[in-house]
Formats: C-alpha cells, sequence, structure tokens
C-alpha cells in the first residue's frame, strides 16, 4: 500500500514538474514574443536596394585614376533626381530630412553607410550601448598614435547607423552654455547667440518632468520643450549618485536643479538624458522618422550604401554641387548616381564630413595634389581645428549595491532586462553617467596659478572643466573587464574647453579608407595641468567624509591614492588612461569668410553653390558640453535656413 501511495505521489510530482515546466515555457514564450512586438517593427526604415532610389553605372576599380571612373555634368541629365541630398542619416540627417520633406512639393533623399537603429537592440536598451562597439553599428574609428598619450593609437566608436552618435551615445541631454554660443556671434556669425538659439532647442524636445526624483521650478520648466519629436526626461538613478553628488557639494560644487537653462551650468547636477516614455533611447532616428513622415512619398531613404563623392558642375567660375555617386562597398563593379536639383547636405559628423569633402575635391589643395584628386575649390580649413574632449577616469570600489555593475553580468542582469522589456522601468533605463560636476577650473581654490591666469572660458556662465560620475567600472570605453562580483564607481575629469587642436587628414583617394585622425591631444602645457587639475578634483570628492562613510571602500584605479602622487606621476596616469568622451567637433568651422574656415552663418560651404555642412564640425569654436542636443538645434535651425533660401530660390532646377 504504502508503495502504491509513493508511486501516487511520485506520479504527482511528476505532472507538477511537467505542468511547471510548460507554464514556464508559455510564460518566457509571451515574453518573448511581448518583447519582440514592443522592441522591433513590422518594417525597418531605409531601402537597402540602392537601385530602386538611384541610377546604376558602371565602375572600373583602378586605385588612383580618376580619369577612367570621372563623373561629368551630362552624366547626371537622365538620373534619378531630388530636391535634396543629404549625406548621412546620423544625428542632424534625420533632423533635416524629417523637416525639410514636411514640404510635400520637395523631395529628399538620405544616403546612410549603416542601416535602422531599431534593428539594435542594445541602442534601444538604454544600459547597453557600449555593446555596440566595435560592430556593424560602429565606424569604429581610431586615431594616429597620439604622442603625447604614451603613443598610443586611440579608440573613437562613431554610429553607424540611422540616428547616428545619438543611437550609440550616452543619451546625455546637455544644451550647452549660453555664453558659448554668444560668442559664436561675437565673431561676426550673425543668428547664432544664445537667444537666437534657444527657440530651436524648444522646438526640438518633448521633456517628461519628474518632481519626485528632481523638482524643477517653474523657470526652469519653462526652458523646456514639450511638444516636440524628440523625448527628453530622467533615467533610473543609482544610490552612488545621490553620494557623489552630496560629497561634491560638500566639496564646494552646488547642487544645481537644471543646467539646460540660460543661468548656466557650473555645480553639481543629475543629467536629464533623451529617453522615451516607454524607456528606450529616443535617437533622432526613433524621434524624427516616425511611422507618418516615413510614409510621406517625398522623402526616400538609403541604406547599407556610402557616398564615394559629391558631383560638381565646374563649367562656371563658382563650381556648383549637382548629385552624389554611391557604392555599398570597395569592390563593387557598380556606382549608383542621383542628382541633387537644389543642394547637397553634408551631414556625416565631425569625422566624416570633412573626408568626403576631401575625396570630393573641396580642402586643402595642397593634400589633394597629394593623393591625385582633382581640386575642385582650395579650402585650406577643411578637416583642420579638430577639438574633442578628452577624459581621464578614476575608480573606486564601493559598497555593494550601489551602482548598476550587475547590468553586465549575464544571470544579475536578467531582472532588470525583463522589468524593462515588460515595463520600460528599472535600472536597464540608466544611462551609467548619471550624474557630473561642471566649474570653471579658474575660479577652484586649488587651482594651480597657471590655470588660474588663463581661463579659457567663453564667460561667467560657461564652464571648461566636468567631473563625471559614472555608477559601473568604465575604462576602455566600457570593454575592458572586471570582476562583476563588485560595485565600481568611475569618476572622470573631462576637459571641455581644450586648447589642443588636431586634423582629419586622407589615407588616400580611395574613398572607403578610412580618414586619418590627429587629435593632438594634450599638445599645450595648459591641457596637460587642466586635467592634472581635474584628477585631483576627483580625488577631492572621494575624500569628503560623507563618500568615505556611505560608499568608499578602496582605490582601484590608480591603485593607490592620488593625493600620495606628484604632479608628474598624475601627468604619466593621464597620458596612459586618457579616452575619448566621444565629442569631435570643428572640423569645418563657421566662419565669416574662407580665410578662417569653411561654411558661413547659413552654413554654406564657401567659394561652393548648392553645397552645405550640418553637423558637429561647423561649430566655430569647442562647445562646454555634451553636443548630442547642439547637434540637434543646429540641424532644426540649417533646415529653417534651407526652407527660407528655397523660397527664394534662383538657381537651376
Amino acid at each position: 500500500m504504502f508503495r502504491n501511495i509513493r508511486k501516487n505521489t511520485d506520479g504527482r510530482r511528476l505532472g507538477l514538474y511537467i505542468a511547471g515546466g510548460a507554464g514556464a515555457a508559455y510564460v518566457s514564450y509571451k515574453l518573448v514574443r511581448y518583447a519582440v512586438s514592443a522592441i522591433f517593427p513590422g518594417k525597418f526604415p531605409g531601402e537597402p536596394n540602392t537601385a530602386l532610389l538611384a541610377t546604376p553605372r558602371p565602375h572600373v576599380p583602378l586605385k588612383g585614376d580618376f580619369s577612367v571612373n570621372e563623373v561629368k555634368v551630362e552624366d547626371l541629365k537622365d538620373v534619378t533626381a531630388y530636391d535634396y541630398i543629404i549625406v548621412g542619416g546620423g544625428t542632424a540627417g534625420c533632423v533635416l530630412a524629417a523637416r525639410l520633406s514636411e514640404d510635400p512639393a520637395m523631395s529628399v533623399l538620405v544616403v546612410e553607410s549603416g542601416h535602422s537603429d531599431l534593428r539594435q537592440l542594445f541602442s534601444r536598451f538604454p544600459a547597453g550601448y557600449t555593446n555596440l562597439f566595435k560592430t556593424a553599428a560602429d565606424h569604429d574609428c581610431a586615431t594616429a598614435p597620439e604622442k603625447e598619450c604614451a603613443n598610443r593609437s586611440m579608440q573613437w566608436p562613431q554610429g553607424k547607423m540611422l540616428g547616428g552618435c545619438s543611437a550609440i551615445n550616452a543619451q546625455i541631454y546637455n544644451k550647452g552654455c549660453p555664453d558659448d554660443y554668444d560668442e559664436w556671434a561675437a565673431q561676426g556669425l550673425e543668428g547664432w547667440a544664445y537667444n537666437d538659439l534657444e527657440p530651436y532647442m524648444k522646438k526640438a524636445e518633448c521633456f517628461t518632468p519628474n518632481p519626485a526624483q528632481q523638482p524643477l521650478n517653474d523657470e526652469d520648466l519653462r526652458t523646456h520643450g514639450t511638444s516636440g519629436p524628440w523625448q527628453t526626461g530622467y533615467t533610473y538613478l543609482s544610490s552612488i549618485t545621490n553620494v557623489f553628488l552630496d560629497a561634491a557639494a560638500q566639496a564646494g560644487f552646488p547642487r544645481i536643479a537644471d543646467i539646460n537653462t540660460s543661468k548656466g551650468m557650473n555645480g553639481g547636477v543629475r543629467f536629464q538624458t533623451f529617453i522615451s516614455k516607454n524607456g528606450q533611447r529616443s535617437s533622432t532616428a526613433v524621434a524624427y522618422f516616425t511611422e507618418d513622415v516615413l510614409k510621406r512619398p517625398n522623402l526616400s531613404i538609403a541604406t547599407g550604401v556610402n557616398v564615394t563623392r559629391i558631383v560638381f558642375d565646374t563649367s562656371s567660375s563658382t563650381p556648383r554641387a549637382i548629385g552624389v555617386e554611391m557604392a555599398s562597398g570597395a569592390a563593387s563593379l557598380v556606382r549608383y548616381l542621383a542628382k541633387a536639383r537644389r543642394e547637397v547636405v553634408l551631414s556625416a559628423g565631425a569625422v566624416h564630413s570633412p573626408h568626403i569633402l576631401k575625396i570630393s575635391g573641396v580642402g586643402p589643395a595642397a593634400e589633394l595634389n597629394a593623393h591625385n584628386i582633382p581640386v575642385v575649390k582650395d579650402v585650406p580649413h577643411v578637416g583642420h581645428n579638430l577639438a574633442d574632449h578628452l577624459i581621464v577616469k578614476v575608480n573606486t570600489r564601493v559598497k555593494p549595491g550601489m551602482t548598476v555593475e550587475h547590468l553586465a553580468h549575464p544571470l544579475k542582469a536578467l531582472p532588470s532586462l525583463l522589468e524593462w522589456l515588460r515595463y520600460g522601468t528599472g535600472p536597464g533605463t540608466t544611462n551609467t553617467a548619471e550624474s557630473a560636476v561642471f566649474y570653471r577650473a579658474s575660479e577652484h581654490p586649488t587651482a594651480p596659478q597657471s590655470i588660474k591666469e588663463n581661463d579659457l572660458t567663453s564667460g561667467p556662465r560657461s564652464t571648461d572643466m566636468e567631473i563625471l560620475s559614472c555608477a559601473a567600472y568604465y575604462m576602455g570605453h566600457g570593454l575592458t573587464p572586471n570582476d562583476l562580483s563588485l560595485d565600481y564607481h568611475s569618476l572622470g575629469a573631462i576637459l571641455l574647453r581644450p586648447q589642443s587642436r588636431g586634423t582629419i587628414e586622407l589615407a588616400g583617394a580611395d574613398p572607403f579608407s578610412k580618414p586619418v585622425i590627429r587629435a593632438n591631444y594634450l599638445s599645450t602645457e595648459h591641457d596637460r595641468n587642466m586635467l592634472v587639475h581635474g584628477v585631483r578634483v576627483c580625488q577631492e570628492i572621494v575624500q569628503i567624509p560623507t563618500y568615505q562613510k556611505d560608499a568608499f571602500v578602496q582605490w582601484e584605479m590608480p591603485e593607490r591614492a592620488i593625493s600620495d602622487m606628484s604632479d608628474d606621476e598624475v601627468l604619466a596616469y593621464v597620458r596612459k588612461e586618457s579616452e575619448t568622451i566621444y565629442h569631435p567637433m570643428c572640423t569645418a568651422r563657421m566662419s565669416k569668410d574662407q580665410e578662417d574656415g569653411v561654411v558661413d552663418n547659413r552654413l554654406k560651404v564657401h567659394g561652393v553653390e548648392g553645397l552645405r555642412v550640418v553637423d558637429a564640425s561647423i561649430f566655430p569654436t569647442p562647445l562646454a558640453c555634451h553636443p548630442c542636443a547642439p547637434v540637434v538645434m543646429v540641424a532644426e535651425k540649417a533646415a529653417d535656413l534651407i526652407k527660407e533660401d528655397n523660397r527664394n530660390y534662383q538657381g537651376p532646377i
């Protein structure tokens, strides 16, 4: 009898196991199905078959011989034509395409070398962006060996998909300092003062406040847009972030509610980010390429194809951009042509816009001649004046549970991933770089006299140094392995107004050869002194009793306290561990004339008709901020400039 009871019990237990397993499988299936339907659309934006959008022509792959594959004006006579061709569907390109195609009478073609950002889960998942580095969604650029940075070739991630860098970066929404823009206007660039530009920032933005986490007063709220396409707001907040901001306040950096106002940026702040209400990244592709926009018959988006050159009509004294040549790859025997009836707009970013100009014959004549590229227009400043923000990180180990380090663990991350998939909330919505301190180094009490006597900020509301707080171990662009059973806090000193300038140069005439990036980091004594000082300020914050009591366990990087290191030792650490924080700019800078830059205040290339540049390369001077929001602003303004010029257009059709 007992044997029968045991058999019955075993049978019931087996039945429960089977039922439980089936139930778990069903729930998992439903969750996966829900996640797929919630994250991935039925159709991705972009047309990968370029032949449907442009006219093919044969190509003979001969290196260095332009005459064989020369594109002449008559070659464009019967090809597919658009009013505007936008080269680059990145941060600025998506904004431009959406705005210009608002006029149904104007046809727009966007050409993007990557594919839709909606294909990339780690673009949609805010905490996952570093997983996109060194993938097909990244141009995977690198500098030439940097002499002052231990002769290292330094990685430069650049978004290669619709949305560009707005689809791969840390999502920080930072408009910039009013004084920085007023500095542009003071250089004679009419229409580029802060008061001129603020309406475009508000036009782009749809801000969702969160009074429970970060209350804002009415004055601050009025500086934000509420009806634009680009969603901004607040993400998850790790406990280390409040400890950092409290310690920073005790170290002399008062906490402020909002850096995106006319009052300036100086102080400690929790970042706003471009995140949607369902907890996903709001790239410019997501924000501006809505379903209704993509249905417009006058908007075409070519993906997975590269612009190999801009085509010019040089029959008159002033060359005119009249179209583009495209190819899917270097070995392709087919090129595609598209004609621009009105303008070609270059929005490929501060690295690739000057590169495309140069391979098309617009740039320094001596460099073009050296690579046997026919000179269309000698514009000496193309690819020069490169500025970038350099970061030096230090790491502490902190008490368990204070950071989002668990998101890097394949098992520990599952609950947060499921919460994000189901509700769009939780740690998965963090951008990891949750807060920062901004300050003017010349006003800091421990700054050396050399810094106090050499203030490079644009004005009293501006800043030149940032201490970034990252709620995770972030070394080697987040790809350096660490002990995932522990919690780490990264603090990064960022030089926001560098004195050093670099170049974007040609490696050759082949449009598929990567440009040579010479950032020229730390080439001035001022820049070296500033970052040594910034690293010491990181130490000052960590030494505050609040941080020591509530968070600190030990130093990880460097392995000993910075206060025990000499300036020479700190500088050696800076040279060895510094990295880009992904903000290249100024390589086609705006100026009053060609003697000092590349484009005018309407973003038209000096001495060339039918060609504009619209991206971070046009910044006249470096902005002391995270520049994604300023790029969107530039694109919004550029769209209005182009529409205005279109109404007065007198050129050929």
